[in-house]
């Protein structure tokens, strides 16, 4: 929140017109997945399916977790130019798919192309929430870089390095899917471990990915403070 201090009121406000909006889609998506629990006809049916409550509180984690990472997004350095709302409505919109193509792979998976085609829909979401995040992020990152202190620095860099690691291990998946169809899921089981290597390789990046360290500058309310 440092970072939007420092814009026009209006793009403060502008800001957070967006910030509640991406709210909303989110929630939106969080119902649809509830909407999916059929109501069950007799007593029986009420746990005759525990698969569909798995799905559901796996789904219902993976959403809020897009939520959490669109808070970051959103109060780390977002500034409301043209390419940046460009960049966070296709976010949100694939954040919006997640129920539609979670349950559709839930429900195709299995041998033969429908399960293929399901995958590769699962993958293709995923992955454009992982790379229009990233653009986001490296884009906040750098835009806020010289009012934000060292903590807040460390905490912001960790989703775009993790980027490098993610984007590419969807796509590898995605493009292993018309060989190996749902088996390519197993793929997946790379993500946490590359993750976890590489923000461990260079703690501190900034020296050679963003340029010399600046001094900070006090954003609007500090240096109103100090004056």
């Amino acid at each position: 929140m440092r970072y939007r201090q420092t814009l026009p009121i209006g793009e403060r406000h502008l800001v957070g017109r967006l910030e509640s909006f991406g709210d909303i889609v989110i929630g939106f998506s969080l119902s649809q997945l509830a909407l999916q629990l059929e109501i069950p006809k007799t007593p029986a049916d009420v746990f005759a399916h525990p698969l569909k409550y798995a799905v559901f509180f796996g789904a219902f984690a993976i959403v809020a977790t897009f939520w959490l990472r669109f808070h970051r997004i959103m109060s780390t350095g977002f500034a409301p130019r043209r390419l940046d709302m460009l960049l966070l409505f296709a976010f949100l919109s694939f954040v919006a798919l997640v129920p539609f193509s979670l349950i559709t792979y839930t429900r195709l998976v299995g041998p033969g192309s429908l399960a293929r085609e399901a995958m590769a829909l699962y993958l293709g979401d995923f992955i454009g929430i992982a790379a229009f995040s990233w653009v986001l992020s490296i884009r906040g990152l750098r835009r806020a870089w010289s009012v934000l202190d060292d903590r807040e620095r460390r905490d912001a860099w960790r989703p775009v390095l993790g980027g490098f690691f993610i984007v590419p291990v969807l796509l590898l998946t995605l493009a292993a899917v018309p060989g190996a169809g749902s088996y390519a899921f197993v793929l997946l089981l790379l993500l946490v471990p590359l993750v976890r290597v590489g923000l461990r390789l260079v703690p501190r990046p900034w020296a050679f990915v963003l340029g010399p360290q600046p001094p900070r500058r006090l954003g609007t309310l500090e240096a109103a403070a100090e004056s």
